[in-house]
């Protein structure tokens, strides 16, 4: 009898194991996949920040545009543009100014000084837009991605 409890508890304890090793297995695949993600989805934003950054710099993207987007795209990045003080004074001037509908749905005046202040601010900014994307472009294209 004792033989048989015996018996019976190795096999539950070796399932139980097993069970154990295949969870852990799948635990590790987990963040295996996640680890794989994690750095496609910051390439991706990378890649987005310097296509932007040097469409700014050909004059292939206007400014404001342009600071626009970056902010977007540095954020889940934890960064920032006070690093570069003309795009992030650029970004205080456009960041709350309206844009697709709701620009549509402002009164043409309206739209006409909004421009106006923006294309004020691209214009006083642009030579020193123009003198901080290359070490923008040097910085985001030497960041790796975080390690967890």
């Amino acid at each position: 009898m004792k033989t048989i409890l015996l018996i019976a508890g190795l096999a539950i304890i070796t399932v139980m194991v097993g069970y154990l090793i295949s969870l852990l297995i799948r635990l590790q695949k987990q963040k295996t996949q996640f680890q794989q993600a994690r750095l496609a989805r910051f390439e991706r934003i990378q890649d987005s920040l310097l296509t932007i950054a040097k469409a700014m710099q050909q004059g292939e993207c206007n400014h404001s545009e342009g600071v626009i987007r970056l902010t977007m795209l540095l954020k889940p990045l934890g960064q920032d543009l006070r690093p570069y003080p003309n795009m992030a004074a650029l970004y205080d001037v456009v960041m709350d100014m309206p844009t697709h509908d709701a620009r549509q749905a402002l009164e043409k005046a309206e739209r006409r000084k909004l421009d106006h202040i923006r294309e004020e601010a691209e214009q006083n900014k642009h030579s020193g837009i123009q003198a901080e994307l290359p070490r923008f472009i040097q910085q985001i294209s030497a960041l790796r991605c975080p390690k967890f």
